[in-house]
C-alpha cells in the first residue's frame, strides 16, 4: 500500500491517495489527543500538523517524528466519520482478513 499524495483537508483531516487509485478521507484528531506522547501531540498545532508529507510511500511529519502506517490508512483505521470512502475502506479490510 503506497501513498502517492497526501491532501491538507481542514482540521486533523487529509485526503490520502494511493498507487493503486484507492482514496481515504482520514481524520486523526482522535489519536492526536490519545497518544501519550509528546512529539506526537505537538502536531495538535495545526500549523505542524499541515506539514504532512510523503517519504518511502507512508505520511509522516517532522524529521519522522510521527508517521502512519499505510496499511492501517488503507484498511479505514482513521477513515473520517464522514468520509465518502467508508465502503471502499471496509471492503479493503475485509480482504485482508
Amino acid at each position: 500500500m503506497t501513498i502517492i499524495k497526501a491532501e491538507y483537508i481542514n482540521d486533523y483531516r487529509l485526503r490520502i491517495h494511493f498507487k493503486d487509485g484507492q482514496v481515504r478521507l482520514i481524520d486523526l484528531y482522535d489519536f492526536l489527543i490519545t497518544t501519550p506522547l509528546i512529539v506526537v501531540k505537538k502536531y495538535l498545532d495545526k500549523e505542524f500538523f499541515k506539514n504532512v508529507k510523503i517519504e518511502y510511500g507512508t505520511i509522516c511529519w517532522g524529521d519522522n517524528e510521527l508517521d502512519i502506517n499505510p496499511i492501517s490508512i488503507y484498511n479505514g483505521d482513521f477513515e473520517a466519520a464522514d468520509s465518502p470512502f467508508k465502503a471502499q475502506a471496509k471492503a479493503a479490510k475485509n480482504n485482508c482478513v
